[in-house]
C-alpha cells in the first residue's frame, strides 16, 4: 500500500494543485466537475456525471464481492487567499480554505490505483466526487444514485486537519461531527407610537422571551443524554426609539448528535413560540429543519477496521477526544450505508500559514496526500479482497 501510494503521490499532488488554483463556490463547480470528469475519461474509468455536477466513478473487478464507496468533496469558500504559493488561487475572492481540493485529489488517486489494479480485486469500488458540501448540498443525489445501483456495503471519507501532524489520524467510534440545521422565527405584532403601547402589540417582548426559551431547550425540554446546542444568533427589529415595530425576527442554528434531533428541536421551538407570542397579542411563525445535515456517526466496527488499517500503515492514532461541533454531510453516506469518517493530519509548518479551516491563511503539508492515499488503498484492497 505504501509503495502504491508513493508511486501515485506526484499525480495526486499535481492534480490537487490544479484544483487549488481554480476554486469554485458551492453548487457553482462547473469547471471543477468537468475537469474531474475529463481526467476520469482520460484514465478510461467509467463514470456518471449527475445533474448537480456530482460524479460517481465505478471500478468493477468483474468478480463477485462487496461494494465500497469513497467520497471526496470539491467546493471552495468565498475567501481571498493570503498564502503565497506557486499554485495560489487564481480566482479573486475564492479559495480552497477547507482542503476539499486535497479530498478530491486523493479520491481520484485511489480511483486510478483501483483501475490499474482491478485484476487483484473482487467486487466493486465507487469513487464519489461531491459538490456543495459547504452548503449542506450535493451528497443526497450521489447517495440516491448509489442506492439505485444497489447500494454499497461501506463508505469511507477523509478530511484533512491542519491541527494534527502529517502521519496522524483521528478516528473514533460514534459521533465525529454534529448534525446541523437552522431556524428562523418571525414574530408579528401591531406597530405604534412609543407613548401608547396599549394601542399596539409590541413584538419585541415576546421575541425576547422566545429567544431565551429557545436557548434553554437543551436544559429544560430535551433528553439530557442526547447533547444538543440551540443558538439564537441574530435578532432584528425596530427603526427608531419611539416607534413600536410591527415585527421582529430571530435566526439561529442547532447542533445535535442523534439522528432526527434537528427537525425535532425546530418543532420544539415552534411549540413554545406560538403560545408565547399569543400571550402578548402577537403571532409567531417558525421555519427551519427542512434542510438538515445529520450527525457524522461512525459505526464501531467500521471505525475499528479503519484504525487497524491505519496502525498497520504506521499512522499515529490520536486518542478519542469527543466529537466536533462542526458538520459534514458525508453523514448522509454513513446513515445510508455505514462506514467511517476520519481526520487526516495535515499540519503545515510554512511561516505565515495556519491549520485553521475557513481562514485565508489555511494551508496543508502536501505530505498528507500520500498518507491519505495509502489509507484509501489499504481500505480498497482489504475490503475488496485480493485475487491474483
Amino acid at each position: 500500500m505504501r509503495e502504491l501510494a508513493h508511486q501515485h503521490a506526484g499525480y495526486v499532488t499535481d492534480f490537487r494543485r490544479e484544483l487549488h488554483a481554480h476554486p469554485e463556490l458551492s453548487m457553482e463547480e462547473e469547471w471543477t466537475s468537468a475537469r474531474i470528469a475529463r481526467e476520469l475519461e482520460g484514465l478510461g474509468i467509467p463514470h456518471t456525471v449527475l445533474q448537480n455536477r456530482g460524479i460517481v466513478a465505478v471500478v468493477d473487478s468483474g468478480r463477485p464481492g462487496p461494494r465500497l464507496a469513497f467520497r471526496g468533496d470539491f467546493d471552495a469558500l468565498p475567501l481571498t487567499e493570503e498564502v503565497e504559493l506557486p499554485f495560489q488561487s487564481q480566482i479573486a475572492g475564492k479559495m480552497h480554505a477547507c482542503g476539499h481540493d486535497a479530498h478530491a485529489a486523493m479520491v481520484l488517486g485511489a480511483a486510478r490505483i483501483a483501475w490499474e489494479q482491478r485484476q487483484h480485486l473482487c467486487g466493486t469500488a465507487y469513487f464519489c466526487f461531491q459538490p456543495g458540501e459547504e452548503t449542506g448540498e450535493g451528497a443526497g443525489p450521489i447517495v440516491a444514485h448509489l442506492k439505485a445501483l444497489g447500494g454499497v456495503d461501506r463508505a469511507v471519507s477523509l478530511h484533512v486537519n491542519g491541527a494534527y501532524p502529517v502521519g496522524s489520524l483521528y478516528l473514533q467510534d460514534g459521533p465525529m461531527y454534529a448534525g446541523a440545521t437552522r431556524f428562523d422565527i418571525e414574530v408579528e405584532g401591531v406597530g405604534g407610537h412609543g407613548s401608547r403601547p396599549d394601542l399596539a402589540s409590541d413584538p419585541i417582548r415576546p421575541a425576547c422571551e422566545i429567544l431565551l426559551k429557545a436557548a434553554a431547550i437543551p436544559v429544560n425540554r430535551h433528553d439530557p443524554f442526547a447533547t444538543c446546542v440551540v443558538s439564537p444568533c441574530l435578532i432584528h427589529t425596530g427603526t427608531k426609539n419611539n416607534i413600536i415595530p410591527g415585527s421582529a425576527s430571530i435566526g439561529g442554528n442547532i447542533r445535535f448528535f442523534r439522528y432526527g434531533d434537528g427537525p425535532a428541536l425546530v418543532e420544539e421551538i415552534r411549540r413554545l413560540a406560538g403560545p408565547t407570542a399569543a400571550a402578548y397579542g402577537c403571532t409567531a411563525r417558525v421555519t427551519g429543519g427542512e434542510q438538515c445535515t445529520e450527525p457524522v456517526l461512525n459505526g464501531p466496527a467500521s471505525a475499528a477496521w479503519g484504525r487497524a488499517l491505519a496502525a498497520d500503515l504506521g499512522f499515529s492514532l490520536i486518542p478519542a477526544q469527543g466529537p466536533s461541533a462542526a458538520s459534514d454531510n458525508f453523514a448522509e453516506f454513513l446513515e445510508a450505508f455505514g462506514g467511517f469518517y476520519a481526520m487526516l493530519g495535515a499540519r503545515s509548518e510554512l511561516p505565515g500559514t495556519s491549520g485553521n479551516a475557513h481562514n485565508p491563511t489555511f494551508c496543508i503539508d502536501e505530505g498528507c496526500l500520500e498518507e491519505g492515499l495509502a489509507l484509501f488503498a489499504a481500505c480498497l484492497f482489504d475490503f475488496l479482497g485480493g485475487k491474483e
